[in-house]
């Protein structure tokens, strides 16, 4: 567990330590200067002559090569974030489509532009360092094979819950409130549970790897230029809104990662204490109790327990036949219906045989 949090600690700092830029604390504006609104051709023009570095015709086509890889792998950055079905439809890829015309607008023109209009981008983008980190971190977001695990979890766990990723990530606050609750408290909020597969949930590695992405991204938009020349007109940078975009996106994922583990946890802390009154009568106490959601967890937990061991090749000898039974007591949602203190028992007991033949030697009724 302790090397699992050291990588991710180790990983988080390679992202970070990625974006120190050693001109940090240099306004990036066009100009050099704070932004004050769109400027006419004829200031654009003798402001830039004024701040930009002497650059010869071969570091300008120097230029032109990185602004053309930085355009290509934002474009590929979007490309793969919208390739999640699940992200695509999320708010923080609303219009998505538009910036990557934007991006790919601008690579083409950059690839086709006079040398001269190259020179008058080098006052924005002087930073090679900058360009670098933000193309490495572009490829960072596409390739990571755990960062893409903890989306691929996310995506799981949304199909399985019917959930949106807009809805899941704004639930998070609701779902730690759920786990500090009581089951038989009036607010509780039940947790949406994956009962063949509970142990499957984010783990601290894949909170890290995704909080650390996160927060780069958010530096990376900090430090791009928030502006453009186009013809001497001034642009929003679409490259800002690139990775504005994908820092967006990987706040959802995080999010929805937290609230993913906060109710696996609470689904895995109960699922252990109902198999573990599945043993004997000691869940008499528990299915008393005037709260039908034991009994309806406990249904489904056995469902799918009985599901998993026939799948694994385990004998489950008549475990089919009691749960059938249990199941009068219950409507098709799975909710109790039996009300009285001896259906509950009733339906308990069955369930009770029901867990309890799974690899057992013969039936138990």
């Amino acid at each position: 567990m302790t090397k699992r949090i050291l990588a991710a600690l180790t990983t988080i700092s390679f992202v970070l330590l990625a974006f120190v830029s050693p001109q940090l604390a240099q306004e990036r504006q066009v100009g050099g200067n704070a932004s004050e609104g769109t400027r006419s051709p004829k200031s654009c023009q003798g402001e830039n002559q004024a701040v930009r570095k002497p650059v010869s015709a071969a570091e300008a086509e120097a230029i032109r090569a990185d602004l053309i890889r930085l355009y290509a792998e934002s474009e590929a950055m979007i490309n793969y974030l919208a390739g999640y079905e699940f992200i695509r439809q999320s708010e923080a890829m609303k219009n998505y489509d538009s910036v990557r015309l934007e991006l790919v607008n601008h690579r083409r023109q950059f690839e086709q532009m006079p040398i001269d209009s190259v020179l008058a981008h080098t006052g924005i983008w002087q930073d090679k360092q900058l360009m670098n980190r933000l193309v490495k971190l572009s490829q960072k977001v596409r390739t990571d094979v755990k960062l893409r695990d903890a989306i691929e979890k996310s995506e799981q766990y949304l199909k399985s819950s019917k959930q949106q990723l807009d809805s899941l990530s704004n639930s998070a606050a609701a779902n730690s409130r759920s786990a500090r609750g009581v089951i038989a408290a009036p607010a509780y909020i039940p947790p949406t549970c994956d009962f063949n597969d509970p142990s499957n949930y984010p783990s601290g590695v894949d909170l890290g790897i995704s909080n650390g992405v996160s927060i780069a991204l958010h530096l990376a938009v900090d430090l791009t230029p928030s502006e453009i020349l186009a013809a001497c007109v001034v642009a929003p940078s679409p490259v800002r809104i690139a990775f504005a975009i994908a820092s967006g996106v990987a706040d959802q994922v995080n999010n929805a990662l937290q609230a993913v583990a906060v109710n696996a946890a609470s689904c895995e802390k109960l699922r252990f204490n109902i198999e573990d009154k599945l043993k004997d009568d000691r869940g008499i106490t528990t299915v008393l109790a005037n709260v039908n959601y034991y009994l309806s967890f406990m249904l489904k937990s056995v469902r799918a327990s009985l599901s998993v061991a026939t799948g694994a090749g385990v004998p489950i000898n008549c475990g089919n036949a009691r749960l059938t039974e249990a199941s009068a007591f219950f409507d098709g949602s799975d909710n109790f219906t039996g009300a009285t203190g001896q259906n509950r028992l009733e339906a308990y007991r069955l369930l009770r045989a029901a867990y309890q033949n799974i690899g057992a030697a013969s039936c138990v009724q």
